[in-house]
């Protein structure tokens, strides 16, 4: 567990942080209205849902109150197209997107739907866009059809798959969701997991770290439902191969990557003893590498470690869907010494913080972290005390279902 009710100086501080850097993206009095980074020109979408984690993570998000709350899920509603997804592409206002049509909208959707679960409001539109998807067999070809190889991309798109399936569930009660993922996504996910690493996509070409961002975003689906994550000593040494020298997950650090190999760590405590001083000692590691990222002028948190240099970074690739493509394009960031903290920092050095502390828990960063499993990323094999989400939360949205 990492909830604690009192909190730490340490969790106090990492919170000071991060508000602060939420309110210097905040533009204007309007609700929801933040940017993500400095370098944006006014409020974007990602800024509004980043800020609604961070809030949230914090137990800062209800003190909006019920007024503005509502205001922000108008916000994100609004972008919400035909069929249900979501969408800030042009071109989406009116158009209704088949099963083969999602792979650009997909990463999207499953933000907007975090942030109206972390707002306790439902989306405005039914989610009619899954309706093909919705038998067993469907579900099964759609997992599978995915290049695996870049299990990192691959992974994405089923984290937002499952985020779409629980919504419909739990915000409009169609009851055989979970029949679907069982009968559907389940065998699929286990004919892709790779029994010599625990990762996904492994043997089909995609390397250790790459197979690493793909399993953490599978996992909070198992997680979520209950299913056994088998291979649990091999993902272990594949995890611990994954981290680097000082505690890093990526190259002088990199908010997902570090989040993703916390993730990791915290998890595979919770659910094996093999290796356990091992993964206590990577622990250890992580927690002081983190700690790097704190900014020095105490405004959130550095995409790269402050000890580190521009010539020894490696940009990250993010992975990117265009409408016709049947694989995702990778697009290099990160490498701009002048782009220096962004609304993720905020979130995932903070909340690995927070998983490093229900690992180890002498750490000085314990506190009464709020998680919501709704929102995947928060999503762990435990479930943390006051969060109803998943599959029981039905009573706690504004208005009737």
């Amino acid at each position: 567990m990492i909830y604690r009710e009192q909190p730490s100086p340490g969790y106090e501080q990492l919170k000071s942080m991060a508000l602060a850097f939420v309110r210097r993206m905040k533009v204007g009095e309007e609700p929801g209205a933040y940017k993500k980074e400095a370098c944006e020109s006014g409020p974007s979408t990602y800024g509004a849902y980043h800020a609604a984690v961070i809030l949230s993570l914090f137990g800062e998000l209800d003190r909006e109150g019920r007024e503005n709350l509502d205001r922000w899920a108008e916000r994100i509603n609004a972008l919400q197209c035909p069929g249900g997804y979501f969408s800030n592409r042009p071109g989406d206002a009116a158009r209704r997107r088949g099963p083969d049509e999602l792979d650009p909208v997909w990463h999207f959707t499953r933000g907007m739907l975090w942030t109206l679960y972390l707002l306790g409001r439902k989306p405005a539109r039914t989610l009619d866009f899954l309706e093909p998807l919705l038998n067993k067999e469907a579900m099964y070809h759609y997992v599978k059809k995915y290049d695996w190889s870049n299990s990192w991309a691959a992974g994405n798109q089923i984290c937002a798959l499952s985020t779409a399936m629980f919504a419909l569930r739990d915000f409009f009660g169609v009851p055989y969701v979970d029949e679907v993922l069982e009968y559907g996504m389940f065998p699929a996910l286990e004919e892709l997991l790779d029994p010599k690493t625990g990762y996904w996509g492994c043997q089909f070409g995609a390397d250790l770290r790459n197979g690493q961002f793909g399993t953490i975003h599978v996992l909070p689906t198992y997680f979520a439902q209950g299913w056994d994550y088998r291979y649990l000593e091999r993902s272990v040494d594949s995890t611990l191969a994954c981290q680097n020298p000082d505690g890093s997950f990526w190259p002088c650090g990199s908010d997902c990557p570090d989040f993703d190999g916390a993730y990791m760590l915290y998890n595979l405590h919770r659910l094996t003893d093999y290796r356990r001083e091992d993964v206590e000692c990577a622990a250890r590691l992580y927690v002081r590498h983190a700690q790097m990222h704190k900014a020095a002028d105490g405004v959130g948190f550095t995409i790269h470690r402050r000890d580190s240099r521009p010539e020894q970074w490696v940009s990250r690739p993010h992975f990117i869907w265009l409408d016709g493509d049947t694989s995702a394009r990778e697009e290099i960031r990160d490498e701009d010494p002048t782009r220096d903290k962004i609304m993720l920092g905020s979130w995932f050095y903070p909340q690995s913080l927070a998983l490093m502390s229900g690992l180890l828990g002498d750490t000085g960063f314990e506190g009464p972290w709020r998680l919501t499993r709704a929102c995947l990323h928060e999503c762990n094999v435990d479930r943390e005390p006051g969060d109803t989400s998943l599959p029981n939360r039905k009573e706690a949205f504004h208005g009737a279902l």
